[in-house]
């Protein structure tokens, strides 16, 4: 059990479920492994890396996984599980992957290009760049590229050749995928009045 966990309120079976995938620094803060980069947690700040590389956690054997979650963080995984634990009634089947807020084709070589077969969800943040990050992640899953470029509260996205624009507020997945008629199959899971999981749970656990 980690006190930062318990004073957030994770339940003890969560808190067990990812102690295998972070470790705590001499500070008492929480560090999940990107390889040679790291995302740290305290109760002041939270530090996310930019990097090519991923945390994990969860069963990584392709051939027992269930559902595969997707997130700007670790401890957005956290929140999450933590949030729909009730509803997960195997969680040994489940299987987090964090790849920070610059999605590439390089986070997924762990799904062993097996990503169209799996049920797959996206935890990525509520705000323009969370809707980015779903768009990002699901072309890169499909290998499918697409270019994302956003200005004048206007966002550009060039896939297969053709240019498909959207005012901010428009903008989702969702959006992209009925104007372009190409469809990712995947879902994006998203709190309602809050932009990330995260804060959902903070809201609860501060404000009681």
């Amino acid at each position: 059990m980690h006190p930062f966990l318990t004073k957030l309120g994770i339940r003890a079976e969560v808190q067990e479920f990812f102690a295998p995938w972070y470790h705590t620094d001499p500070s008492g803060n929480l560090v999940f492994s990107y390889g040679r980069h790291y995302e740290t947690y305290g109760m002041a700040f939270h530090s996310i890396p930019t990097t090519e590389s991923c945390w994990q956690a969860g069963n990584s054997d392709l051939a027992c996984i269930r559902e595969v979650f997707i997130c700007g963080s670790a401890m957005e995984a956290v929140a999450w599980l933590h949030i729909h634990y009730s509803a997960c009634t195997h969680t040994d089947t489940l299987f987090f992957l964090s790849i920070g807020n610059k999605p590439g084709p390089e986070h997924f070589c762990c799904l062993a290009g097996k990503a169209k077969s799996l049920r797959i969800s996206l935890l990525f943040g509520n705000d323009l760049l969370g809707k980015v990050c779903d768009l990002k992640t699901a072309s890169a899953l499909h290998s499918q590229p697409a270019a994302v470029s956003a200005g004048d509260e206007q966002v550009t996205v060039t896939f297969r050749n053709k240019n498909y624009i959207f005012s901010y507020k428009a903008f989702s997945l969702n959006a992209f995928e009925r104007a372009s008629n190409y469809y990712f199959k995947l879902r994006t899971l998203k709190p309602k009045g809050f932009n990330t999981w995260l804060d959902l749970l903070k809201s609860r656990a501060f404000n009681q």
